[in-house]
């Protein structure tokens, strides 16, 4: 599969290496991105990769004072029971310090060029996080609500594909598993063109 993101995004093609990506992360496009990424924190644009629990509701409060906002889109990935097996209790998150947090700003940048966006926000755990919790936290406020349902479904397609993040289910005996890419996932990317 061929990535619609620009070629300075590190894991542009799924099953990317951290290798792979310090080499892209070193061209001109991260001196641009950097650009993005300080205006898009200014305009009050988040992405925040915890160990921490998400508090959802103190993450809807400061947009729901925006006043440009007229649409509200968002997306909670929670843990279930059923996976790759049918006894999940946990998944065992990791990630690429750093790195990630550039995907994620890259996927950002994309999304705010496609639609007009009044805020972007992305919370994403990593470590042991149970069964019922939340994993993923995506926001997206726009003026209307096409842009901001539109963009959501853009990035969570995205994250899932292209963020560097690795998951291992936690069964009730005990036994763990790395979750394997799926190619649902990467349709659901390329959708996007």
């Amino acid at each position: 599969m061929t990535s619609p993101l620009p070629s300075r995004f590190p894991f542009s093609e799924p099953g990317g290496t951290p290798a792979a990506a310090a080499t892209a992360a070193d061209d001109d496009g991260a001196a641009e991105l950097a650009g993005f990424t300080r205006r898009a924190i200014e305009a009050g644009f988040e992405v925040r990769v915890q160990r921490e629990p998400i508090a959802l509701g103190a993450e809807f409060e400061p947009i729901l004072r925006k006043p440009e906002v007229g649409a509200i889109a968002n997306f909670i990935g929670v843990v279930r029971r059923h996976g790759d097996s049918d006894d999940v209790i946990a998944l065992e998150i990791e990630h690429y310090p750093g790195m990630t947090e550039q995907s994620l700003w890259t996927i950002v940048e994309e999304a705010s060029a496609r639609w007009p966006l009044e805020t972007v926000r992305i919370v994403h755990r990593t470590g042991r996080v149970a069964l019922g919790q939340a994993v993923v936290l995506v926001i997206v406020a726009a003026p209307h609500r096409q842009a901001a349902l539109d963009a959501c479904a853009f990035l969570m397609d995205f994250l899932k594909t292209y963020a560097p993040f690795w998951k291992k289910e936690i069964h009730g005996d005990g036994h763990a598993a790395w979750v394997a890419a799926r190619t649902r996932d990467e349709q659901a990317a390329e959708r996007w063109g």
